[in-house]
């Protein structure tokens, strides 16, 4: 094993971890702590990481009140791996620490030229590839076993390919199949010249190709039933696979951490960077700035699971996590209390609580509740654990650019998103849903408090019809509904620029009540609504 990891195999509560200034700390996947049944939302389906592996640099488990100083260290990557895992650990603090990776496992080349379809292209260094013929191949170092840790073609299937445009930091999708070429001849370690198969498809000059794997095998980090989590002063400038994931924890805090690429790059993160899954308690990100991401930066919300079977006679029901790249992880305790969702409308129908939980499979989970059935629909309406359903704040923070979204949020906590900066995302910079038949996540808001923030050219690639930067979508099927899902909105103080279809869009449904109050506007706004109560829109400027 790894001198880091080695430090962490027998460390007792109470203690202070502080490991040597400035020093690199190299860490492979193969000399690492090897960990299974570590099973993540939103990551890898059954058939990618079937037992739940994880290979950590830092692993701690039933520990309390540690503080580990980086004192300006870093964790250095070789091979794929979730460099922190936490399980069942309470009052953790993780400070001054840097994490990078030898070799990305997102790849990233400049279009040097272009001559008629000829193209010089220049593969950022940090990047391993290889050549066979006409074809090219991206791979990650050598393991132990002398085999490079991973390796595929540049535009098979489960490859996904943006382009970035460093003249106006936006991103574009590119088709994959675009990436195929009559001709490669290699110049020297890092360029290459290429003849397209297609001389028309689109290699501008200049511009950046971000290609990486679907695979989310494993995570920027894991905290897993955790409680009072500090993060500050960190530095993260590569995460494969899904972001910092925080799992069933309760009060995790983020201050003054930097998750950019690292210079002469221009991604992060394959995926979101805050992943936080039904939390309750505080979460808080302060003061942190976050660009280069393939996906969206923060995601609040919990999981709906559908109802399988139901036993009267004994209060019982089987449920099932839907969605294939959330499973196998505990989602319930015991004195955990829920609601009965219905599918088509979104809107609770009854409660009730668990007395016991048992495991059946992977997907199954039975449940033992404290009292009789509702009248409800099997195989369609789902439950949620409101027990595990956080408070949310972000503020004096920078996000942008990525080719996702901002934040979504779908927590019944208290929610405050203020003195934040959201520039040139694809998406928009707020994103309010709620479903039970396409991703699972739950669930409703109460009320959502954002102010002071400053929007800029968010939602340009069109994501929503009419570009909104701020939107409520919840997924209701049932079109004759005219209940509300989502309670109270209130967005004030806001500062707008550059409407990316020339008019500012604020798009809500199914909402109760929509408080828009002196925001400015460097464009017209327009407010489309579908379902909405009672709205306030007064005091806002447009210049």
């Amino acid at each position: 094993m790894n001198e880091l990891s080695t430090i962490f195999l027998n460390i007792k509560d109470d203690e202070i971890i502080t490991l040597e200034k400035g020093r690199t700390y190299h860490v492979r996947q193969d000399d690492s702590f090897s960990l299974k049944d570590y099973f993540c939302t939103n990551t890898a389906k059954k058939h990618e990481n079937p037992d739940g592996t994880r290979y950590a640099a830092i692993y701690l488990k039933d520990r309390k009140n540690i503080v580990i100083d980086g004192n300006g260290a870093t964790l250095f990557v070789h091979g794929k791996m979730t460099p922190l895992l936490f399980d069942k650990c309470e009052n953790i603090t993780v400070k001054n620490l840097t994490v990078d990776y030898a070799c990305p496992t997102m790849t990233e080349f400049k279009v040097l030229s272009n001559d008629n379809g000829v193209c010089v292209l220049k593969i950022n260094p940090d990047c391993r590839f290889r050549v066979d013929g006409n074809d090219l191949y991206w791979c990650g170092e050598d393991g132990l076993d002398g085999k490079p840790y991973w390796e595929n073609k540049c535009n098979v299937q489960g490859r996904y390919v943006k382009v970035y445009d460093p003249e106006t930091k936006m991103c574009r999708d590119f088709d994959r199949n675009q990436l195929t070429f009559q001709k490669i001849e290699q110049l020297d370690d890092t360029t290459l010249r290429v003849t397209l198969a297609n001389k028309d498809a689109d290699f501008c000059e200049g511009n950046i190709f971000q290609t990486r794997s679907i695979v989310r095998d494993q995570t920027g980090s894991l905290f897993n039933r955790c409680k009072n989590l500090v993060l500050e002063n960190l530095r993260i400038m590569f995460m494969h696979g899904l972001g910092m994931v925080s799992q069933f924890c309760e009060n995790v805090t983020y201050t003054n951490c930097d998750f950019t690429p690292k210079d002469g790059r221009t991604i992060t993160s394959t995926a979101d960077f805050f992943q936080f899954s039904g939390c309750k308690g505080k979460l808080v990100i302060d003061s942190c700035k976050a660009n280069g991401a393939q996906d969206d930066y923060i995601n609040v919300h919990g999981t709906h699971l559908r109802i399988v079977e139901k036993n009267d006679a004994q209060n019982s029901i089987v449920v099932r996590f839907m969605h294939n790249e959330s499973w196998g992880f505990q989602a319930f305790e015991a004195g955990d209390e829920l609601e009965f969702i219905k599918w088509d409308t979104l809107i609770p129908y009854a409660k009730t609580k668990v007395v016991a939980f048992g495991k059946l499979n992977d997907t199954d989970i039975l449940l033992h509740l404290d009292r009789s059935l509702p009248e409800l629909e099997l195989d369609k309406d789902v439950v949620e654990n409101i027990t595990w359903t956080p408070d949310l704040h972000v503020r004096n923070c920078e996000f942008g650019p990525t080719s996702g979204r901002g934040i979504l949020c779908t927590t019944r906590g208290e929610v405050i998103i203020e003195n934040n900066r959201f520039i040139n995302l694809c998406g928009p910079a707020l994103l309010i849903e709620d479903d039970c038949n396409f991703w699972f996540e739950s669930g409703k808001t109460n009320e959502i408090i954002f102010r002071n923030n400053h929007i800029v050219n968010c939602d340009y690639a069109g994501m929503w019809q009419g570009s909104p930067s701020i939107r409520y979508t919840p997924k209701v099927m049932n079109e004759n509904s005219q209940e509300f899902v989502h309670g109270k909105l209130t967005l004030t103080g806001n500062r707008f620029e550059k409407a990316s279809k020339g008019t500012h869009l604020i798009w809500l449904e199914y909402l109760r009540e929509a408080e828009i109050t002196s925001n400015s506007f460097d464009a017209p706004y327009e407010i489309h609504t579908h379902v909405v109560g009672e709205i306030t829109d007064k005091n806002n400027k447009t210049a």
